[in-house]
Parts: C-alpha cells; structure tokens; sequence
C-alpha cells in the first residue's frame, strides 16, 4: 500500500471539489488510503471518507507563521510519504513538497491551465470555450502517477428524509459583490417561492453583513428560515444534505451541494463555468447567466473580481421570474 499525500489548502469552494475525485479514486484504488492536508475547518466535509485521515496545517483557525510552516514541512517530509499530490501549487505547498521531495517522495503537481484562462477571460466576444473542469484536473494529477480513473456519479450520503414538502436552500452570497445577484431581485424570486406553502426555504450564509441582507429579502415570509450564524459548519453541512435543490451564486456552497448529488441551480456573473469551477456534474441548464446581448465580452473573471466597472453588476441581468419557473420544474422532476 503506497503512502499518498494530498495537498489542498483552500478555498472552501476548492476544496470540496475534491470530495467527489477523492471517492472515485476510493472506488478505482479501494486498497488506498490518503492524508488530505487542509485547514481544519474543512475537516468536517470528508467526515464520510474513512480511507482519508486529514492533518491540519493550522491550529484553531489560526494561521501558520513562516517559521511554523517550515516546521510542518519538515515534520510531513519526515513520515516519508511515498506519493505527494499538490492539487494547490501556492508558495506554502510549494514549501511543502520541496522538504519532501528531500526525503525520497515522488511529487506531482496540478496544471492549472492559468494560460488558458487569462485567453478565455481577454477574448472579445465570439463563442465561449470550456475548459477542462477543476475536478479533472485534480483527477489528471492522481493520473500522472499511474493512477488513472474516470470521475464517476458518487456522492456523500444525504440526510434526507421522506416528505410531502419541499426543502429549497439559497445562499444568495459571494465573497465578491460582482458575483452576488442584486437584493430586489432575489427578494422578488423569494416572493413567488414564499406563496409556495409547500416549501420550506433555507437561508445560508455568515456574518452579520449577509444577515443583515437576508432579513431584509425574507422580511414577512413564514416559510423561511435563516440559518446564517446559526450552525456550526457540521451542522450547517448536514442541513445541506437534506436539501431538494439550492439555488447559489459561484460560491462555495453550490460545491458543497453538488457533492451530495443536489441538483445546484447557479446564478454567474463575471465569472464562468467555461473556466472549470462549476459545480460538479450538474447539468448545463441548472446555469444562468447575463444576458450576453449586452455583456458579450463574459467571462471577464476567473475568481471574481475584475477592473471593468461596467460588468460589475452583470449578473442583475438574468431574469428573476426564469431562476423560479426553473426551481419549480427541478423540484417536480426529482420529486
């Protein structure tokens, strides 16, 4: 049995996009076990994967200083991991596989396809070409090293519960505003779901900012439950799973979703999932986008944030009224 490390520091939407690699690499190689070196916040997403152990690179959610980041490094190398993947390629992992590659261990780094993108991002107009997805190019580097596997449909087990009612999460929230759809317009789709006494709604998000924004989109809806600073992340991940459909922005909770096999309805603004973010094995038409008769140059951004001012509120473009008949027909389908 090989000894195989994989590194994956952040972000939460990066992260959990491992999650369906890592099961099917589990079902190609089941004699296989990995140490996911992750922050410790993320622990709690790979609860169900008995065949990976993770190991915290920091403590209480407190960031490393160089010094400890060194000390980690060497302390890792030192097991002598037979494989290390670097699914981050960042200056820290970089760090790490130097001090491990001293020791003996094979180590095999992520292609971002960073060329790739920025050309995606700097054309004008024209058709829009899809990457390779960020899940392959996970699964690409477990195949450099004779690993090879397809990624499969398997998903973490949900938490759902039979019922006659609809449960619909939204997180209307993203860490960067040109990604976030406009407060009226997701008031005006929470509106004509409210009037829908068979659904329930679920409110995600943290911090007082995005409370503060949720109140005021749910004010007077009985229906509607917010969630925001009320669970802890554990919590919050077993309220996901018990979903029927979420409605996201490019964030990370439509990655998280996505890996319970939720159907994940996605609203994009400046980015696209042309560049591979996209969440996992959801179809095409779960995706809206803004209207590119007026915004033909999208994508403009591969994270988020971008200097044209004129794309920054994009996403308001997409119709309130198509994101709700959508959610209405997803939830008779798979219901």
């Amino acid at each position: 049995m090989k000894d195989i490390v994989v590194l994956r520091l952040s972000s939460l939407g990066d992260v959990a996009i491992t999650v369906p690699v890592l099961l099917s690499f589990h079902q190609a190689f089941p004699d296989c076990t990995i140490r996911l070196i992750t922050r410790r916040r993320f622990a709690p997403i790979f609860s169900n994967l008995d065949f990976v152990t993770i190991e915290a690179i920091d403590q209480e959610y407190k960031p490393l200083s160089f010094i400890q980041w060194i000390r980690f490094a060497i302390q890792l190398s030192k097991s002598r991991p037979t494989l290390v993947f670097d699914l981050h390629d960042v200056l820290r992992t970089k760090v790490i596989r130097c001090f491990c590659r001293l020791y003996g261990s094979k180590v095999y780094v992520l292609d971002k396809g960073r060329d790739e993108k920025k050309a995606l991002i700097e054309q004008k107009g024209g058709p829009i070409l899809y990457l390779k997805t960020t899940a392959q190019r996970y699964a690409d580097v477990f195949g450099k090293a004779e690993f090879p596997f397809q990624l499969q449909s398997i998903f973490l087990p949900r938490l759902k519960e039979s019922s006659e009612r609809y449960s619909v999460g939204i997180a209307p929230f993203a860490k960067h505003t040109s990604k976030e759809y406009g407060i009226e317009k997701m008031a005006q789709i929470l509106h004509l779901l409210a009037k829908h006494q068979e659904i329930d709604i679920q409110i995600y998000g943290h911090g007082s900012r995005e409370l503060h924004k949720a109140q005021i989109m749910t004010a007077g809806f009985s229906n509607v439950t917010i969630l925001i600073n009320q669970l802890s992340f554990e919590q919050e991940l077993a309220a996901i799973s018990s979903l029927d459909l979420l409605l996201a922005m490019d964030s990370g909770n439509g990655h998280l979703a996505a890996n319970y096999g939720i159907p994940v309805l996605t609203l994009w603004g400046t980015t696209h999932p042309s560049i591979g973010f996209g969440p996992y094995l959801q179809p095409a038409e779960y995706s809206f986008f803004p209207d590119r008769a007026i915004y033909s140059d999208l994508p403009v951004s591969i994270f988020g944030p971008c200097d044209r001012t004129d794309y920054e509120r994009a996403i308001d473009s997409i119709n309130p009224i198509t994101v709700y008949q959508k959610i209405l027909t997803v939830l008779e389908r798979h219901n």
